[in-house]
């Protein structure tokens, strides 16, 4: 009596044990088939995604360029001007250079600036970079429109279509071009005229003394007056002009330059 209980047990206890597998079997299946029907129906977004959007995750975003006009300074290694007088005349050379005057050219597709051309910089620059800057990975086949009289445009060994900017304006002109995604694109080139205002400070090198402080001298222009803060005995006076740019709104600083000199005074 005592064996036929103790079968019985161990049968129960197989029994249980075998549904307990069926189920996990059956959930398993259940689950993998669940994903695999899921992937099929397209519910898994990155399997339906095809392989260049994979890619494009992967390009690096092109970024602007600072094509900004260096500011000319002029150069001096001293001045000679009279004794005993606050109103000087003579014997001293504050001006802007002309070359402070410039044209630059800003790129434009669909409304959305991408970057300036500056005219005369001597910079050749990618037509695909304007495209890249504005997501476009693409490379111009061709150009299709553009003013020579404006612009330059060459083409490398390499087959590399590149713009120069090569004499200013105002308002805007277009360029067209064709690239290897079987599109055009047209790109607006705003023009404007931009320059840099320079003001002058003469200081002298003992106690930092400021003896002139001019105002904005607009590009091509001289200073013909400085009145100093004192006059000056006769001597030499180690000294130093710090030039402060401004942009063309004549209120942001660009970087000062500081040059030094000898002011003589006879």
């Amino acid at each position: 009596m005592e064996n036929k209980n103790t079968s019985r047990v161990v049968i129960g206890v197989l029994v249980v044990l075998v549904l307990l597998l069926g189920g996990y079997i059956a959930v398993s299946g259940a689950a993998r088939g669940g994903k695999s029907a899921a992937t099929a129906n397209g519910a898994s977004e990155a399997a339906a995604l095809p392989m260049e959007t994979y890619q494009a995750q992967y390009v690096k975003p092109e970024t602007p360029i600072d094509r900004s006009k260096n500011v000319t300074l002029p150069g001096w290694g001293g001045f000679t001007i009279p004794a005993k007088t606050k109103k000087i005349t003579q014997g001293f050379e504050f001006h802007n250079p002309a070359e402070n005057l410039w044209y630059e050219d800003w790129v434009s597709l669909d409304g959305t600036q991408l970057e300036k051309l500056v005219v005369d910089s001597g910079q050749a620059t990618e037509l695909s970079h304007y495209l890249r800057l504005a997501g476009i990975q693409a490379e111009v086949t061709k150009v299709l429109d553009a003013d020579p009289a404006y612009f330059d445009i060459q083409k490398t060994d390499d087959g590399v279509y590149t713009i120069e900017a090569i004499k200013g304006y105002k308002g805007e002109k277009t360029l067209t071009v064709q690239a290897d995604d079987g599109k055009q694109y047209t790109l607006t080139l705003t023009g404007k005229e931009e320059c840099y205002y320079i003001a002058f400070g003469l200081y002298l090198e003992d106690g930092d003394e400021l003896l002139f402080q001019s105002g904005l001298v607009a590009p091509g222009l001289y200073v013909q007056k400085m009145e100093m803060t004192r006059a000056l005995a006769p001597g030499e006076y180690p000294a130093y002009v710090v030039c402060q740019p401004y942009l063309s709104d004549r209120t942001t600083k660009t970087n000062s330059g500081v040059v030094k000199l000898t002011l003589t005074v006879g």
